[in-house]
């Protein structure tokens, strides 16, 4: 076993336990919140239950540059607009999953987990808000950004980029920019990088 696959299964544990549930959830869109479409969400529970969708863009504004890079990623918009969900059904099958999830497991809520929660939470808030959909993650998301902060002495927020973490909180291969693959990704940053920082809290090193 690699230290990284050795930090994160005791991070995965540590999740695991919280009062909370923590899904790892990726978006990808063609704009920012508000100018632009969400055109796909995936999500990932810390037991490995998924939730993916593609959604038919919802606004017929876009940023050149935004579209141009999630049309090479397999998201092109006039696919979208004939295959794309309806994004208020996709939101209200997502709003079902998270809260079925967070029921089997127990939980007290389900958290929003992201690689940069700035970006991601605000897309599926707005989009939970235009369906009229109360948002099951509530007013904010657990950015793994700023928890990789906590690495840093210097509190230096550039640390917190992947190419500039620890090795060992890094897995293989790199983010795709297809949702639910990111998310899992993702996830895996997110369960290292808590395995770590609760080992150097042993260490006293934290």
């Amino acid at each position: 076993m690699s230290n990284h696959e050795r930090l994160a299964s005791a991070g995965q544990e540590i999740i695991k336990a919280s009062p909370q549930l923590y899904f790892d959830v990726d978006v990808e869109a063609d704009g920012v919140p508000g100018y632009g479409s969400l055109l796909s969400v995936g999500a990932v529970s810390p037991w490995g239950e998924t939730y993916y969708s593609e959604l038919k863009p919802s606004s017929e504004r876009f940023i050149k540059s935004n579209r141009k890079f999630c049309e090479a990623h397999n998201l092109e918009r006039e696919r979208l607009m004939d295959e794309g969900r309806d994004p208020a059904e996709a939101m209200d099958e997502l709003r079902d999953w998270v809260g079925d999830v967070t029921t089997t497991y127990e939980k007290n809520r389900p958290v929003f987990t992201a690689f940069n929660a700035s970006f991601d939470f605000p897309w599926v808030d707005l989009a939970m808000r235009e369906a009229e959909l109360k948002n099951p993650f509530g007013i904010a998301g657990y950015c793994i950004k700023s928890l990789a902060n906590h690495l840093s002495h210097d509190y230096d927020w550039r640390k917190t980029a992947k190419g500039n973490l620890p090795a060992e909180i890094v897995p293989e291969g790199d983010f795709t920019h297809n949702a639910l693959e990111d998310a899992i990704y993702q996830q895996k940053i997110h369960n290292a990088l808590v395995g770590k920082l609760k080992q150097g809290q042993e260490l006293g090193i934290l």
